[in-house]
C-alpha cells in the first residue's frame, strides 16, 4: 500500500477531497491501493454522453471543425447547438478549454481541469463549468461547493501563468452552464475577502487529510455505503459497525 500523502508530486483534487470527505477509508481504496469500478449501468451511460457533449465543447472551443451532421445522437446534437447559441465565438476573447491548472505549495497541492476558461476585454475572466446531468442544481449549492471554492481560487491564485501579459484580472466569476435547464444557470461572483476564505479553507482542509491517522480510524455506516463502489467488500455484515475490514 502506498502512502499518496508522502507523494510531494501528488496534487489534490476535487474529486480526492470530496472522496475523503465521504469517507476516509474510501479514499484509501481508491488512491493508497488504486482500486476503482463501478457496475452501475445508469451512471456509465451518463458518464458516456457527458464526455461527448465536453469533446464537442472542446473542439467549438479550440475552433477545430465540428459539423453537427455527423453527430447520430439528436438530443447530443441539440444541447451542442444551444451550446453555440449561448457562446458564439467572440474574436475580442480567448478561450482556454479543457485547461489544466496545477498548485504544488507547502500548504496547498491542488490540481483541476477546467471545461472552460473565458478570457474577456479588460482583464474580466469567466469561468464556464458544463454539468450535462438531468437533475437540477441550486445556487446555495453552487455556491457552497467545493468545486466552487477550488476553481475560483486556482485560477485567481495563479492567473500569471494562464494568461501571457495580463497583469491583474477582475470581475472574475464562475458560471454552472445546465445543458438539461441552459436558460437555468447560475453565476459565482468572486473577491479577495472570499478568496482569502478559500485559500484558508483549502489549506486547513489538505493539512487534516495529511495528518489523518487510517489505522485508528473507526469504521462507521454512513448513508454513502448505500451507494459506495466498495460496498460489497468493505462491509462483512452490513448490520454492523465493528467488522474487520477485507483489506
Amino acid at each position: 500500500m502506498r502512502d499518496v500523502r508522502k507523494d510531494k508530486n501528488f496534487l489534490y483534487t476535487q474529486s480526492s477531497i470530496v472522496t475523503f470527505m465521504q469517507c476516509p477509508l474510501k479514499f484509501r481504496y481508491r488512491y493508497f491501493d488504486g482500486l476503482y469500478g463501478s457496475d452501475d449501468e445508469t451512471l456509465k451511460g451518463s458518464f458516456e454522453k457527458g464526455n461527448k457533449f465536453h469533446l464537442l465543447a472542446e473542439r467549438y472551443f479550440k475552433e477545430i471543425d465540428t459539423d453537427v451532421n455527423y453527430i447520430k445522437e439528436k438530443e447530443l446534437k441539440e444541447l451542442f447547438e444551444k451550446l453555440k447559441e449561448k457562446y458564439p465565438i467572440e474574436a475580442n476573447c480567448r478561450y482556454f478549454s479543457e485547461y489544466e491548472i496545477r498548485e504544488n505549495a507547502e500548504k496547498i497541492r491542488l490540481m483541476a481541469r477546467y471545461d472552460l476558461i473565458i478570457l474577456k476585454p479588460n482583464g474580466r475572466v469567466q469561468i464556464v463549468d458544463f454539468k450535462t446531468n438531468k437533475r437540477k442544481i441550486s445556487k446555495k449549492s453552487i455556491e457552497e461547493s467545493l468545486q466552487t471554492k477550488i476553481y475560483l481560487y486556482l485560477l485567481k491564485e495563479n492567473y500569471k501563468s494562464v494568461f501571457e501579459n495580463i497583469r491583474k484580472i477582475k470581475n472574475i466569476e464562475m458560471i454552472y452552464y445546465q445543458t438539461e435547464y441552459s436558460e437555468e444557470n447560475f453565476t459565482v461572483k468572486y473577491d479577495d475577502e472570499l478568496h482569502e476564505k478559500n485559500k484558508s479553507f483549502l489549506s486547513e482542509t489538505i493539512e487534516n487529510i495529511e495528518v489523518f491517522n487510517f489505522d485508528e480510524y473507526e469504521k462507521k455506516e454512513v448513508n454513502h455505503c448505500k451507494v459506495c463502489e466498495f460496498k460489497n467488500f468493505c462491509w462483512k455484515n452490513k448490520k454492523s459497525v465493528d467488522d474487520t475490514l477485507y483489506l
